[in-house]
C-alpha cells in the first residue's frame, strides 16, 4: 500500500473536516451528512444539495471516506441510498487538521478576550 502525506492533504476546508466529525459516529448517506454538518455547527456550516455529491466525491476519491459495507445501504422513495463512512486515512487527517486548528489558536490567543483564552 503506497503511504499517503497526511501533510499535503491540509488544511482542511471547514466543510470537509465537519464531514469527517460527522462520520466518526458512524455511517451516514448523503442527506443524512448534510443535516449532521448543519446541527454539528450550529447552522454556521452548510451544505448545498448540488455541491454534496461533489464533496462526496473527492473524498472518496482520496481515500477520506469509503461507501459502507453493503447492507447500509436504505431504499428511500425507491432509491438506494449509498452510506458512506469515514477511514482510518480520514480520521488521521481530522486529527492532524484539529491540531493545525489547536495551535493557529493558541498562537492567536492574545486576541481573544479576557476570560477566553485557549490552553
Amino acid at each position: 500500500m503506497q503511504q499517503v502525506d497526511i501533510q499535503a492533504l491540509i488544511p482542511l476546508s471547514p466543510t470537509y473536516f465537519q464531514v469527517l466529525l460527522a462520520l466518526r459516529s458512524g455511517p451516514l448517506h448523503g442527506y443524512g451528512i448534510m443535516k449532521a454538518v448543519e446541527e454539528a455547527s450550529g447552522g454556521s456550516v452548510t451544505i448545498e444539495l448540488g455541491s454534496l455529491y461533489r464533496m462526496i466525491a473527492r473524498l472518496l476519491s482520496t481515500g477520506l471516506i469509503a461507501q459502507a459495507e453493503s447492507g447500509a445501504d436504505v431504499t428511500h422513495a425507491g432509491k438506494a441510498r449509498r452510506n458512506y463512512r469515514v477511514t482510518s486515512l480520514g480520521l488521521e487527517v481530522a486529527r492532524a487538521e484539529a491540531r493545525r486548528l489547536r495551535d493557529a489558536l493558541v498562537a492567536a490567543g492574545d486576541l481573544l478576550a479576557d476570560g477566553e483564552a485557549v490552553q
